[in-house]
């Protein structure tokens, strides 16, 4: 019956099925039975029920808590948030590829704002403490001062962790073109108390990686890989997005292997076009620590954690034999 009704909202229009699913999704009522096993993962001394987990772009403001920590995630990642109130870029934002299991949106960072998110966010804390999943706040600034606000109205809370997103089509030039500026934004923040992750895109020079590897090294920062890939789509307002689901998972796959490659030994978490359990399983071979899902789950909903982790165990136990 799940599996029909996900079929049916996925042949609505692409904002009206985000319309709808989230609203069943605040509810609570995901119907989703869970696998009720575990695969603890230890990250930055922090244990994760499992290594899989909701991306950033998803719950852009918290809302979805209710019926997110009732699924089989390990982790939930909450935004990006901004600092002020943001509308987005007008519609059409999304369109859907379902043949090839992947999507391009130009949602243009909608958010409520931090001081609407910051309201709720003890309550977010303590229901997802209650079930067991560790909560991801991804912050989106545009300026460095915007992000020490709010990583300074962060303290104080019980998050797992911050992840600070560089990387958005909206906005990425401000941070990607001035690695001075960058450089000194990674100086800034490294007074935070909880474990930082720096989102970094695809489609940009191995030079960049390899400098902006070294930085976050130094720093003592972890890396999120990797958000969108830009590219033209004239069905959306804006006339590009970025693209996700199943064609970038090659390109994220390598990108994590190349940076274990160049000896970064912080924690990575990997995001990208991930669909099957074996897909969970490469990436934590080739250097994740953990693994998020965007893409799938705006395909799927809730379920698709637990059938990514039935798969995941099936997989594993099949090449222990």
């Amino acid at each position: 019956m799940l599996p029909r009704f996900i079929n049916y909202l996925n042949h609505l229009p692409p904002e009206l099925t985000y319309s709808v699913s989230h609203a069943i999704i605040r509810s609570g009522i995901t119907g989703v039975p869970r696998v009720g096993t575990e695969s603890p993962t230890e990250v930055y001394g922090i244990k994760f029920r499992n290594p899989i987990g909701l991306g950033a772009g998803i719950d852009k403001d918290g809302l979805l808590i209710n019926g997110l920590v009732r699924s089989d995630a390990g982790f939930i990642t909450i935004g990006s948030v901004t600092l002020r109130p943001r509308v987005g870029n007008p519609k059409p934002r999304m369109v859907k590829y379902p043949g090839l299991r992947a999507m391009v949106n130009a949602m243009g960072l909608p958010s409520r704002g931090f001081g609407d998110f910051i309201g709720r966010l003890s309550r977010i804390i303590d229901l997802a403490r209650r079930f067991g999943v560790r909560v991801i706040i991804s912050l989106a600034g545009f300026s460095i001062e915007e992000l020490v606000i709010m990583l300074n109205g962060l303290r104080g809370f019980g998050i797992d962790a911050v992840e600070i997103n560089i990387s958005s089509p909206t906005y990425r030039g401000s941070w990607l073109n001035d690695t001075n500026y960058l450089d000194e934004l990674l100086s800034v923040i490294g007074d935070f108390n909880k474990p930082l992750f720096v989102k970094i895109p695809l489609g940009t020079g191995v030079d960049f990686y390899r400098w902006i590897t070294e930085r976050v090294e130094r720093y003592g920062y972890g890396l999120t890989i990797a958000n969108t890939l830009p590219i033209k789509e004239p069905r959306i307002s804006v006339g590009y997005g970025g693209l996700s689901g199943y064609p970038i998972y090659p390109l994220v796959k390598t990108l994590i292997r190349r940076v274990r490659a160049w000896g970064f030994e912080g924690s990575i978490i990997g995001i990208g076009g991930v669909f099957h359990g074996w897909q969970v399983a490469e990436l934590l071979k080739s250097g994740a620590n953990l693994v998020g899902v965007v893409t799938a789950f705006a395909f799927e909903g809730p379920i698709v954690f637990t059938r990514l982790l039935r798969e995941l165990y099936a997989y594993l136990s099949q090449i222990t034999l």
